[in-house]
């Protein structure tokens, strides 16, 4: 934790700098100054987690310091210096989100009582954000994938996609015969997306997912003046990968697009310029636009339909396992993915082998015969967590599934 101590004191500044710094290892004391005006230049010069400023200082004192960090430095956590006499006037900054006062003077030990307690709020504040980013990001490249595939993105979600100008969609595959020494395919793909979204990052906001037995990195330009790669610049990138993986890649890059309902069109470019590689070794970049024969092969577009029912079959029992206990249906689904029921209900069929209701109630039943081995449930309350609001129906299905009814099986499991 970054720390900056202000007080126009330098008997106190000296003392807090040496308690704290010898204190706690993860307490670093990066500046000491003697009033609010030179704090506001090293806060634009550092980042600072607490700044610990006395309350009446020349210049700028500290209520004013507490309000410049509450407006341009939210995420800096601010403990005010105050004598008795000063409590009234401390009180203004509650507004300024200052949580904290130490009384001047204070022992030791209260000292490093409140700062303990800011560094663990800031770590606890810190791992929230993690944690907040990090499901955020997994939902972004989630659907992102989907709109691969032609899954549209459910509009509420629209903010999840950077602001672009324009886009262009990269495939990476692996040219060698044997994955590279000590990585595993996952593993390898994995370290092809750190690279290149550290590479490209100087040109797009860079979106990595992994695919089987390639790597999709999607390019979101900002702006129509942003600086684009171009086919030098993305063999560079690819020399680089190559020599730090220590094997060969390739790269297809799509042509530029502009509107997220064809990032399934890009894919699809980006795939064709990588089969065009295929059929000239001499090569480990090939442009879309470069192509001479753009036509799709048949085995292509048959391979991208087939990805795309599976992923569309996967999100639906997705949906049904997580949400056993409500009213669902296939118009529900069908229509949080945009799709048309009765096609939706025939892709099922065709791909599961059964309909929707069916699978869906074994999925039930399923459910039902676990819930059914902890004894202290109810039926009537198993009923209920797997989506049968009436218990006597429920009964009636379970038996026709199972040969006996839900208390029967209750008693032979105990």
């Amino acid at each position: 934790m970054n720390v900056l101590i202000v007080d126009d004191e330098s008997f106190v500044r000296r003392s807090l700098s040496e308690m704290l710094g010898n204190a706690n290892q993860n307490f670093s004391i990066i500046g000491s100054v003697e009033n609010g005006l030179a704090a506001v230049q090293l806060l634009k010069e550092q980042a600072v987690d607490l700044v610990i400023s006395d309350i009446r200082m020349p210049g700028m004192d500290g209520l004013e310091l507490s309000k410049h960090i509450h407006e341009c430095y939210p995420d800096t956590e601010t403990v005010l210096l105050t004598g008795y006499q000063d409590f009234s006037y401390a009180s203004q900054a509650i507004r300024y989100g200052v949580r904290e006062y130490l009384v001047k003077p204070n022992s030791v030990e209260n000292i490093l009582e409140v700062v303990t307690s800011v560094y663990e709020r800031l770590e606890l504040k810190k791992q929230h954000k993690q944690v907040s980013h990090l499901r955020e990001k997994n939902l972004r490249e989630k659907r992102l994938s989907d709109l691969l595939y032609g899954i549209p993105l459910p509009y509420f979600e629209e903010q999840l996609i950077p602001p672009f100008h324009s886009f262009v969609v990269v495939t990476v595959n692996h040219l060698g015969d044997v994955m590279p020494q000590y990585w595993s395919e996952q593993a390898m793909y994995a370290a092809v997306i750190n690279i290149l979204e550290e590479c490209f990052a100087l040109y797009a906001h860079v979106v990595g997912i992994q695919e089987e037995q390639e790597a999709i990195i999607m390019l979101f330009y900002p702006h129509e003046q942003s600086k684009k790669i171009d086919e030098a610049l993305t063999q560079e990138m690819m020399s680089k990968l190559s020599s730090i993986l220590k094997s060969p890649f390739s790269a297809g890059v799509s042509n530029p697009h502009y509107d997220l309902g064809a990032l399934a069109t890009a894919y699809h470019e980006s795939l064709q310029a990588c089969q065009q590689i295929k059929k000239d070794i001499t090569r480990s970049v090939i442009y879309y636009s470069n192509i001479s024969m753009c036509s799709a092969s048949p085995q292509l577009t048959e391979q991208l339909q087939v990805k795309a029912t599976r992923r569309v079959i996967s999100m639906m029992i997705e949906a049904m396992n997580s949400r056993l206990q409500e009213n669902l249906s296939l118009k529900m689904i069908a229509d949080e993915l945009y799709m048309n029921p009765t096609y939706l209900g025939r892709l099922f069929k065709d791909d599961v082998g059964e309909c929707f209701s069916s699978f869906l109630t074994k999925l039930r039943i399923q459910k039902a015969i676990e819930l059914l081995n902890n004894v202290t449930l109810k039926v009537y309350e198993v009923s209920e967590l797997v989506g049968f609001k009436d218990p006597a129906y429920f009964s009636l299905i379970f038996k026709k599934y199972m040969g006996m009814t839900p208390q029967e099986f209750q008693k032979h499991n105990k």
